[in-house]
């Protein structure tokens, strides 16, 4: 082997490590990365319930950071199904923001609605007819939270309101039900950390190997022609 294919073969080996490592390092990041589980409650005659998930893989821990929810359901009292409203059942969070400060988690960034309209009627040849009810409900909520950059004194708030008014057929519309929730506190608890998985460092290693191996017989294939 001559000077020139000792130099070759040298820039080859110093390329391959310089990518082994790079890759590693990126593992090692990788590794860090969790999908955290808070179960949560709004503080107000439990006025609501749920659960979320999210990937912390994309957080820095500088300043304000937001990470959308992979997943969660929000169960809450202004819900409509009830006095003959088909309303949804629970309220779907994969998508909504969780606040982070400095690596921090503070609280959801999240809103709802819902509306719902239900007709019964009786026909005038049937006992008791002709008549008709109808049943009106809408609902909206929304959460956030105040004083992010306060370790002690930052707060996660919830507001929300439920109304259902019935219309009987030649009376008057009535109010059925009504809820206002305003400006109660959110409390939230970690209840699982998994860690995500990520390429084993040996079978990173083993592939960066595995690479250069094969670029060296390619070499020494050109070689030999």
């Amino acid at each position: 082997m001559n000077q020139k294919q000792r130099q070759r073969l040298g820039s080859a080996i110093a390329s391959t490590m310089l990518s082994l490592a790079a890759v590693s390092l990126v593992g090692v990041d990788q590794a860090q990365a969790a999908v955290l589980t808070y179960n949560f409650k709004v503080q107000n005659n439990n006025a609501g319930s749920g659960f979320f998930k999210l990937s912390n893989s994309s957080l820095t821990g500088i300043g304000l950071e937001q990470v959308a929810v992979s997943e969660g359901i929000f169960n809450t009292i202004l819900s409509l199904r009830s006095q003959g409203l088909q309303g949804k059942e629970y309220y779907n969070l994969a998508g909504v923001t969780a606040l982070f400060y400095q690596g921090d988690f503070r609280g959801l960034r999240a809103k709802g609605s819902d509306t719902a309209t239900t007709e019964f009627i009786v026909p005038p040849d049937a006992p008791g007819g002709p008549y008709s009810m109808k049943t009106n409900g809408g609902a909206s909520w929304s959460m956030d939270t105040n004083g992010l950059e306060s370790p002690t004194r930052w707060v996660s708030l919830f507001w929300g309101y439920k109304e259902v008014r019935i219309t009987p057929l030649n009376r008057p519309q009535y109010l059925a039900e009504r809820i206002i929730i305003n400006d109660t506190s959110v409390s939230y608890t970690l209840v699982d950390t998994v860690a995500e998985p990520v390429p084993e460092p040996i079978t990173v290693a083993g592939t960066a190997l595995g690479l250069a191996g094969l670029s060296w017989l390619k070499h020494q294939k050109k070689m030999a022609a």
